[in-house]
């Protein structure tokens, strides 16, 4: 195996992980792993490139007709991903899935506070007006990952136009045969499936949850003798559903001034209005 078809590189809390459920539905044509392999944009794991055959390994029970890929949302918000990627795959198809950035900083918080990246103690009011104290710490800055043009400019530095389709996670719920027809179309435009005229769905996936024991899952977060992975498997024991409060005012219109202008930058890279209340 020595190609790459495309990736998912976010938005984290956009809806990228029920897209990538969404193509796992139509494993005849697509290989998608069922996991984050966070690779190009870990320096640890990318080794100036030296890491690239271990990662390919990943897709190595891919049949010859699957197109093949992976989803980690990190790629988007990382300076290094989009120069890697082009370094060894310049051909590779690029998908991101945006949502309004004031709700997925929102969305992101509580999530936070499930793994236990964010103390409880914290209100979200605190977390968005501190979110430069916390700059670069997983889950600890919810607001950084929602400047979308700078991180779509950067992909577009590498890759033209047409190797990167953007969609709205608000359209995949309204509308959500002709975006996910949009999707497949991108990645299979000569296939039978990117052409069907079954009604296709958006599959609900990471909906909100909180854990049972908040404190015991701060301690785990902040453990360096865990990994990542064992962490998340951990904090996943305790989940409950979680029915989250309306956001304050005050931290909206916060959040508004942050992100003002976002709607106009996309629309100008991207040529597409999201149209978010921002």
């Amino acid at each position: 195996m020595s190609t790459l078809d495309f990736l998912i590189v976010g938005a984290q809390k956009s809806g990228s992980t029920s897209l990538r459920a969404f193509l796992e539905e139509h494993e005849k044509e697509i290989f998608i792993l069922n996991r984050e392999l966070h690779f190009w944009n870990r320096g640890g794991q990318y080794k100036d490139g030296a890491g690239l055959d271990g990662y390919l390994k990943n897709f190595s029970e891919a049949k010859p007709q699957q197109i093949k890929g992976e989803k980690s949302p990190s790629y988007l918000v990382s300076q290094e991903a989009p120069g890697r990627i082009h370094k060894h795959f310049p051909e590779v198809k690029i998908i991101a899935i945006l949502r309004n950035p004031i709700d997925r900083a929102y969305s992101a918080y509580w999530h936070g506070r499930r793994v236990g990246a964010i103390e409880t103690s914290t209100t979200f009011g605190e977390a968005v007006r501190n979110h430069k104290v916390n700059q670069g710490k997983p889950y600890g800055d919810v607001v950084t990952a929602g400047f979308y043009s700078e991180q779509i400019s950067r992909y577009l530095n590498y890759f033209p136009i047409e190797q990167i389709h953007v969609l709205s996670f608000e359209s995949t719920l309204t509308q959500a045969n002709d975006e996910l027809q949009g999707v497949l179309r991108f990645l299979l435009p000569h296939s039978t499936i990117a052409n069907q005229e079954s009604q296709l769905a958006f599959p609900k996936r990471n909906v909100a949850r909180a854990s049972r024991f908040p404190k015991l899952n701060e301690a785990i977060f902040k453990s360096k003798l865990l990994s990542y992975s064992t962490k998340s498997r951990i904090s996943k024991k305790s989940l409950v559903d979680l029915k989250v409060p309306e956001m304050l005012e005050d931290d909206r219109k916060f959040l508004q001034e942050i992100y003002a202008g976002e709607n106009q930058a996309l629309q100008s890279i991207l040529g597409k209005n999201f149209a978010w209340n921002i």
